[in-house]
């Protein structure tokens, strides 16, 4: 059984019931979640053994998150207890015409003020065979980078691949910061996950012509081989996401493995919660990489992953490998009896 290691931030999610607004609800629904634990929980019931690395406070909260985890499966052993607080956000579920919103109540809290000394880096990364993070936790605080980037650098030494979310969040930085961080590490990475825009925006490497002016493929052809040049990755994988209106997008894969371009079938999606999806979709691809299927397979597993999540209340993804195949190799939406 393959093996992973993801680092980042777990948060404590608080939601108005169904599409209610904050400002006006009277209470809020709880849930808990953050992008690597997400991809941690997903991968555990592909079949993949996951550990998570954080830090959380040592009180209820703290043991409610790592219940959560140990609840997918996720090994929770490697996760630092201390600090005064867990990272809260609060999601409010767009609906039609009106976007999701999301407010963040973060700061201070206890992967935010971690340290090197509170983990053992030899334990954690021992018999590993994949790092993953994202951009997020790049972002979260000064030390929570430092601290990512002594893990992507003992990974790296001990032979471990290392996949990376660009997961930009204009709430937790502007984009120059986000560039200089990204660039120090980008150069320790076998697989990125990241759209168009957060290469032409962040990297600001653009391809000659727009999407207007020319075909999806040699678009993306384009911009990859662009990417190529500077930073020879073993994949780079994206999602397209055509958005109708905040309950109502299409969705489609794409990967690039340095010589050819795969895509997968595009869903036409019902939202009942976006949250996640990304993840599930980074999960999906991952999944497929480390059982050595065919690029075809990993396009079309990660982008089914992406798609169910989106039916999926929460922010971890509930599914089987099963469940997830039938999805893309199957267009029927019957009972299953």
């Amino acid at each position: 059984m393959k093996k992973v290691i993801t680092f980042g931030e777990i948060l404590l999610r608080l939601s108005p019931p169904g599409h209610s607004k904050i400002i006006k609800t009277p209470l809020f629904e709880v849930n808990y979640g953050g992008s690597e634990a997400n991809v941690a929980a997903s991968l555990s019931q592909y079949g993949i053994s996951t550990s998570f690395v954080t830090k959380l406070p040592e009180h209820d909260l703290g043991d409610a998150a790592i219940n959560k985890l140990k609840e997918y499966g996720v090994n929770a052993s490697h996760i630092s207890r201390g600090g005064n607080r867990i990272g809260i956000y609060f999601l409010e579920n767009g609906y039609s015409v009106r976007p999701s919103k999301v407010v963040y109540d973060r700061k201070g809290s206890s992967i935010a003020e971690a340290t090197i000394n509170d983990f053992d880096v030899d334990v954690i990364f021992k018999d590993q065979d994949l790092f993953h993070l994202s951009g997020i936790t790049l972002g979260i605080s000064e030390e929570s980078f430092q601290l990512a980037k002594t893990f992507i650098k003992a990974a790296k030494e001990r032979g471990l691949k290392v996949s990376f979310d660009f997961n930009y969040r204009s709430k937790l930085w502007p984009l120059v910061q986000a560039k200089e961080k990204f660039e120090q590490i980008l150069k320790y990475v076998d697989i990125v996950f990241a759209g168009h825009l957060d290469f032409t925006n962040i990297l600001e490497m653009k391809p000659e012509k727009s999407l207007e002016e020319t075909d999806i493929i040699h678009y993306y052809e384009d911009l990859y081989s662009k990417i190529y040049e500077k930073y020879p990755f073993e994949y780079i994988v994206s999602s397209i996401r055509d958005v109708k209106s905040a309950s109502r997008n299409h969705y489609q894969g794409i990967i690039y493995d340095g010589k050819e371009i795969y895509q997968s079938r595009e869903y036409a999606i019902d939202i009942i919660d976006r949250v996640g999806t990304g993840d599930a979709y980074t999960a999906g691809f991952l999944y497929g990489y480390l059982s050595n299927k065919e690029n075809s397979y990993k396009v079309e597993f990660a982008a089914a992953a992406a798609a169910l999540k989106h039916t999926i209340p929460g922010d971890m993804m509930i599914s089987t490998v099963e469940e997830v195949e039938n999805l893309f190799n199957s267009a029927s939406f019957h009972v299953q009896r």
